[in-house]
């Protein structure tokens, strides 16, 4: 690739992020309205919902991250967005025609769910060419771009999913499809990357996804981000996808509109942190950055219990949001500076995996937990749980004490561990 291609890669990169995640903050806002405002569910039916539509991320991304290794990864990742851009205009037509029922909305969120878990791996490996290749091989601050890009594309989202009162669900799931179209036609202009070279004969894909699983687990750098971050999804991620909903129906007596503001200050949070990060040196302490970060989700829902003002709430969401950038980051930069790049996809499959797979989990419980405790007294057991966790991590880890590698030195994973 020469310099003058170089920079253009970052900027149809980014281009397509942006695309991308603004179409998925649309449909954060769209799905959790529908089920809980529109359609009036129970909280552990709005739970039963978002672990449906997390499942698929379980139970596809190692496959997807497998087949990432194996293909050429501009093209594989313009096939996949192209692909997405057919549900959501499916269900606008069935929704225009009347046919708006929980279980089609469920059923498309998995159809969603499954494409996701083939984009996500595809995509966050193509990063590790564009970071090499236009960063100067700057890993993390190719990561806190990107996760910039991620989050604060999924503001503009939420906040065009606000309007779905005024402008209906019909009309933003085709904005939604177009979006998906900008982002494979952006992603059509990078640089073909082929899969790395590996030595022998191809294997199945099962040999391949448990190779991946037991480079992760062997690796002193890896298990315990991965740990930190599956159980913390379990704690927080169930507040963030059920509590929310609930909090602005029965708390707060919303709708969209403050439902679209909480996920904005939430996620604006997050890439707001991340693009400070892309601006700053690398972090050296990134294990330390982590679990400090860790701290605020349970201060914050401490902050929740006692029942302030929804603007209150919404403060409280933006300074999560930017504590969850830092270890959000960090975490996912861990793995891209450790992952070799044979098997870059198939770890970064396996780490997402580890960090939203507690997610389904955590939204489940909460689900059943506010039926039974209320909205604002659900808060107060994650708080506890993660404070064990917390001091189980420092204690019996290496988490504190991980460091950034030095630039060009990166400790890479290998089917023997580190």
């Amino acid at each position: 690739m020469t310099s003058e291609t170089q920079p253009s890669d970052l900027a149809w990169y980014m281009s397509g992020i942006w695309l991308y995640f603004i179409s998925t903050g649309i449909q954060g806002v769209i799905f959790p309205w529908i089920i809980a405002i529109v359609l009036n569910e129970s909280s552990d039916r709005v739970g039963i919902a978002q672990m449906m539509m997390m499942l698929p991320m379980l139970m596809f991304t190692l496959f997807g991250g497998a087949l990432a290794d194996r293909l050429e990864l501009r093209n594989h990742l313009r096939r996949l967005q192209t692909i997405q851009m057919i549900p959501p205009l499916a269900l606008a037509a069935l929704i225009y025609a009347g046919y708006l029922t929980y279980e089609l909305i469920l059923g498309f969120g998995v159809i969603l769910g499954i494409l996701g878990a083939y984009v996500m791996p595809a995509r966050d490996a193509m990063l590790t060419r564009v970071a090499i290749t236009s960063l100067k091989g700057n890993i993390q601050r190719g990561v806190a771009l990107s996760m910039s890009g991620q989050f604060l594309g999924q503001v503009a989202g939420f906040l065009i999913g606000g309007t779905a009162m005024l402008a209906g669900a019909p009309a933003l799931f085709v904005l939604q499809s177009a979006l998906l179209a900008g982002a494979s036609f952006t992603t059509s202009r990078l640089t073909p990357a082929p899969p790395a070279a590996t030595a022998g004969p191809r294997r199945s894909q099962l040999s391949e996804i448990k190779e991946g699983l037991v480079v992760l687990w062997r690796s002193e750098r890896l298990r315990p981000v991965v740990l930190m971050m599956f159980m913390s999804g379990i704690l927080f991620m169930g507040v963030f996808m059920v509590l929310f909903p609930i909090m602005v129906r029965d708390v707060y007596h919303g709708s969209s509109p403050e439902l679209a503001l909480i996920n904005m200050c939430f996620f604006g949070g997050i890439g707001l942190s991340s693009f400070t990060l892309s601006r700053l040196r690398p972090i050296r302490r990134q294990g330390r950055a982590m679990m400090l970060a860790m701290c605020t989700g349970s201060c914050v829902m401490v902050i929740m219990h006692f029942g302030f003002s929804i603007y209150v709430v919404d403060l409280l969401a933006l300074g999560w949001g930017l504590a969850a950038g830092v270890s959000m980051t960090q975490s996912r930069a861990i793995v891209q500076e450790t992952a070799s790049p044979h098997m870059r996809a198939r770890l970064i499959s396996a780490f997402q995996l580890g960090s939203m797979g507690g997610g389904p989990i955590g939204a489940l419980f909460m689900g059943y937990i506010i039926s039974w405790l209320g909205p604002l007294d659900a808060v107060l057991l994650p708080v506890g749980l993660m404070i064990v966790l917390w001091l189980s991590i420092f204690f019996f880890t290496s988490l504190w004490d991980l460091e950034a590698p030095a630039r060009g030195h990166a400790p890479a994973a290998s089917a023997h561990g580190d």
